[in-house]
């Protein structure tokens, strides 16, 4: 079987390369179970301890109580009352955040907490004044003091803000808090207290405080406002009469008129207008009694009585004429007719129609002087008007120039004449603003005593300690797990050095009886005693998992891709005290108990552990060969069944004065000889870290068997001494996990194969558990 597997294993196996462990890889969930497990009973106490801080906090704080006053701030019905708002009815006024917060501000001042103190005499109020002994107060006043003295001079005297001492404003001001509720123009004011009526009487004094403020704040603005108003509305009057009696005075001057007082049309203006007027009626008339006259004279010129004008058909005698005449030319009609136009009576009739057409023209005449008459009347007014324009118009020339310097002193008098009614406008709504006691905010719900405590909550607090206690807890676990740079899992091993872990070697327990008795029995005939203690507990307990992880190191051993083979092993650790001399001796055991021939040898010459607990009477051993050329089977031990033999590191008494022995010629060639006497040879080694022993002779062993303590070699100095010796680490087999504590690995793995295999109910059976 294992010459099939032997067959079967790669020329080249590929290692594990080292990696650093990342912060992910912890911070992993198997990982961060795996450290709740482990720091179970830290993380227990954390929260017990914070569980006790929290009970102590509920015996010794003194319960709060909390009152609330809500003010509304009702800009609108201010607004609304005094005439300001300028909204419609039924909107809600543009009051921003930004204004908002100052409400909040003006609450949070020290001006309404110094008069609520004073309002409800809280100055001496045990629960204020014992906040003035806090710690920050009392280390405050230390180094006022320091200071002082420092400057050899009194110390500064307390600080106080209108009688009150500051520490007591202070602590009023910690206990109350205003907020705005979510997007309202609600705010709530909350107080604090170890005594309910007290908080609610504060909430409500901050509250009424807050509107008192608002409202003198409203009433000395407007008194600063309309004293202001009432000086500057005498010099704007004065302004105005200066400006307006300007304006009379020049009008005065240039002989401006007004035809109505303050219409600004002057009486030049009025009397050219009317001239003109009139010119233009009189040219009218003219006209018409200059064409009357023109056609009467047409008329008589022509010498047809039978014409006629307006006049003339209004005329009375030449109506009455022109019906004789119209009667006189019938009745010749007649009687021409009858009698012939010669007869006499139609001869008269046409004579008389004769002289009444002369009668005629002699009116027309008449009626035509009487037009000419009034022709020159209407000339004459004409001209006389015209006349009378001319001389109005050159004369409002000079008006005109004198009205643009008019106007001017007119638009400034109006200016100063509408300031002025502007201002007294104003003066007259700030008297009324300051005759209404009403302010922009008003007290929604006062506040009333509270019928339980507020704080402190026992839940929450409870709460808040295991929360704390687990966050603690956590932190000092992960705190722990970051300290903790040793080795405690072969992946650890594997990830850091890059060398495969073959085992986990439990913590044995060091019996001390049998080795005496090995000491009494041993170097009778170089034999080395039979019950050698931990050295051959592989041999003792064959079942036990001390002796399952070094049949894993004899299967590395055999199954190592080396060349020939491996005949000369070396049990090397970083650091003194690891157990390598344990390890080395039992593997040495559990080959010779397969029936090869081992040689073991002690080459730790500063410190040689297997020689003082096996052969603590050996008269000599390597450090005599080396250096004396001792006869060597003269100084190797072996068991009982002549397969173990054990080469001492020096004699009793002998100690290593030479430094370069492990690694001189003579150690080579006892190597040499010993692959042609022994199928192994297994060297306990000297740590790697401190001496260089096992650097000098790593040219000469086939591989190493590298030995790490279980929780208490750190990461970095095994790093640093395989770095250091870069042969030996090419040369490791494999690396054990020496001296486990086994409650503990089960934290560190959840393997059944490491931990659970072993008490596993079903393949418990197999093995034993010592």
């Amino acid at each position: 079987m294992l010459v099939q597997l032997q067959k079967n294993w790669p020329a080249e196996s590929p290692r594990p390369q080292p990696s650093a462990e990342t912060a992910a890889d912890l911070l992993s969930i198997a990982n961060l179970l795996a450290i709740l497990r482990r720091r179970a009973l830290l993380i227990g106490a954390a929260v017990a301890v914070m569980l006790v801080v929290g009970v102590i906090y509920l015996i010794t704080t003194k319960p709060m109580f909390n009152s609330t006053a809500l003010v509304y701030l009702d800009i609108e019905n201010a607004q609304t009352f005094d005439g300001r708002n300028p909204n419609p009815p039924g909107m809600q006024p543009a009051l921003t955040d930004v204004d908002v917060n100052s409400q909040l501000q003006i609450i949070r001042s020290e001006k309404i907490a110094l008069k609520v103190i004073k309002q409800l005499g809280l100055v001496e109020a045990e629960e204020l004044t014992r906040s003035q002994n806090s710690i920050a107060q009392l280390a405050s006043r230390g180094l006022s003091v320091i200071r002082s003295m420092i400057r050899l001079g009194p110390p500064p005297p307390a600080v106080q803000e209108d009688g009150v001492p500051r520490g007591i404003i202070e602590a009023f001001a910690g206990r109350l808090s205003v907020e705005r509720l979510d997007e309202t123009f609600v705010l709530a004011i909350n107080f604090r207290s170890e005594d309910a009526q007290r908080a609610s009487d504060a909430a409500n004094a901050v509250a009424n405080a807050y509107l008192e403020e608002k409202l003198d704040a409203r009433y000395e603005s407007v008194n600063r406002a309309s004293a202001w108003l009432e000086v500057r509305l005498t010099e704007l009057r004065d302004k105005a009469v200066a400006s307006d009696q300007l304006v009379q005075s020049y009008k005065r001057e240039n002989g401006i008129i007004d035809t109505n007082a303050g219409s600004g049309q002057l009486l030049s203006d009025t009397q050219l207008t009317d001239l003109s007027t009139k010119l233009v009626e009189v040219q009218r008339e003219t006209a018409e009694r200059r064409a009357r006259y023109d056609q009467i004279a047409q008329m008589i010129a022509s010498g047809n009585p039978e014409a006629s004008v307006v006049d003339a058909l209004d005329n009375q005698v030449i109506s009455q004429l022109r019906q004789q005449s119209s009667k006189l030319a019938q009745q010749e009609a007649d009687v021409s007719r009858r009698y012939g136009a010669e007869h006499e009576a139609a001869q008269r009739a046409r004579r008389q129609i004769e002289d009444i057409n002369t009668l005629i023209l002699k009116e027309l005449g008449r009626i035509e002087q009487v037009y000419k008459s009034d022709l020159e009347v209407a000339l004459k007014q004409e001209a006389d008007l015209s006349k009378s324009l001319a001389d109005y118009t050159a004369r409002s020339g000079d008006i005109a120039q004198a009205q643009v310097r008019l106007r001017e002193l007119e638009r400034n008098a109006q200016a100063d004449q509408n300031l002025y009614e502007s201002f007294l406008d104003r003066y007259k709504t700030a008297l009324q603003q300051e005759s209404f006691p009403i302010t922009d905010a008003r007290v929604l719900t006062e506040a009333s005593p509270a019928r339980k405590k507020s704080s402190p909550k026992t839940i929450i607090t409870f709460a808040f300690s295991g929360i704390a206690g687990l966050a603690l807890g956590l932190m000092l676990a992960l705190g722990r797990e970051l300290a903790d740079r040793t080795f405690r899992t072969p992946i650890q091993i594997e990830r850091v050095l890059g060398h495969p872990c073959v085992g986990v070697l439990p913590k044995l327990a060091r019996t001390r009886r049998p080795l005496r008795s090995a000491r009494k029995d041993a170097g009778n005939g170089r034999v080395l005693a039979r019950d050698l203690g931990v050295f051959q507990h592989v041999m003792k307990a064959p079942l036990s998992r001390f002796a399952e992880a070094l049949r894993s190191v004899k299967l590395a051993i055999d199954f190592a891709p080396i060349d020939g083979g491996v005949r000369v092993i070396g049990v090397v650790s970083s650091m003194p005290g690891e157990g390598k001399s344990t390890v080395a001796m039992n593997i040495a055991e559990l080959v010779a108990s397969s029936g090869n021939t081992v040689l073991v040898i002690d080459a730790d010459l500063r410190s040689p552990t297997l020689t003082r607990e096996i052969t603590p009477n050996a008269s000599g051993g390597l450090f005599e060969f080396l250096v004396n050329d001792a006869p060597i089977n003269d100084l190797i031990y072996s068991d009982e069944a002549k397969r173990l033999k054990f080469l001492p590191a020096a004699g009793k008494g002998g100690a290593a004065q030479k430094t370069d022995l492990i690694g001189s010629t003579n150690m080579a060639q006892l190597l040499t000889a010993a692959r042609q006497t022994y199928d192994y040879v297994i060297i306990d080694l000297p740590p790697l870290a401190p001496v260089i022993d096992a650097k000098a002779i790593a040219g000469s062993v086939d591989g190493f068997v590298f030995v790490v303590e279980w929780g208490k070699t750190s990461t970095a100095t095994v790093s640093d001494a395989l770095h250091n010796a870069p042969l030996v680490s090419q040369k490791i087999i494999g690396c054990l996990l020496n001296k486990a504590d086994e409650d503990g690995l089960r934290l560190y793995t959840s393997s059944v194969g490491n931990s659970e295999y072993y008490s596993h109910e079903k393949f418990g059976s197999y093995v034993s558990q010592s």
